[in-house]
Formats: structure tokens, C-alpha cells, sequence
């Protein structure tokens, strides 16, 4: 048990560096996944801050705010993984990172 709950775990943090590398890619000025979040997108399923990478299992929201440049051109984002399966226990894990435009 505690093996799944381990390599559970460590998928989880995978996914959520895995989206973030994403977000990372997309244009701060026009893309919807990583504009500013204007509400809680981490604790429901809000339009251009969720996806579910496998489909009925896992599902990943993120929640992006104002970052700690005065210039506009950092996002603090905050990704979280939810394991649906069952068996193992809703398991959540949470990265949160600052991410800059380039």
C-alpha cells in the first residue's frame, strides 16, 4: 500500500510539472489557460483551468494569480492534481511555482 501511495504521489507531482511547463509555453497577453484566475479554479472545474490527463482518474486544475514583478510579466501559479482512483483514496497533491514571460 504505501508503494501505490508512494508511485501515486510521484506520478501526481509529474502531471503538475508536466502542466506547468505548458503553461510556461503560452502567451501571457492572449492565451486563457494562463490568464489571471478571477475565481477559486482549484476547488471546481472552471472553464480554461482544468483537464483531466487521464481521463476518469486523474484530473489537474490550476489557479494563476498576479505574480511578484510590477511589470505584469510573472504568473504565480498554483497546480493541482486530484487522483480519483478509488481504492487508493482521493489523494491531492499542489506545485505552485512563479512563472515568467519571455
Amino acid at each position: 500500500m504505501m508503494h501505490v501511495e508512494s508511485r501515486n504521489a510521484a506520478e501526481a507531482t509529474r502531471l503538475a510539472q508536466a502542466k506547468i511547463e505548458e503553461l510556461a509555453k503560452l502567451d501571457f497577453a492572449t492565451a486563457p489557460a494562463i490568464q489571471i484566475t478571477g475565481t477559486d479554479s482549484l476547488n471546481a472545474d472552471v472553464p480554461n483551468y482544468f483537464d483531466a490527463p487521464i481521463p476518469g482518474l486523474v484530473l489537474r486544475r490550476w489557479q494563476v494569480q498576479a505574480g511578484p514583478s510590477p511589470t505584469g510579466t510573472t504568473r504565480l501559479v498554483t497546480v493541482r492534481v486530484i487522483n480519483r482512483q478509488g481504492s487508493l483514496g482521493a489523494r491531492t497533491v499542489d506545485l505552485t511555482t512563479v512563472l515568467r514571460e519571455w
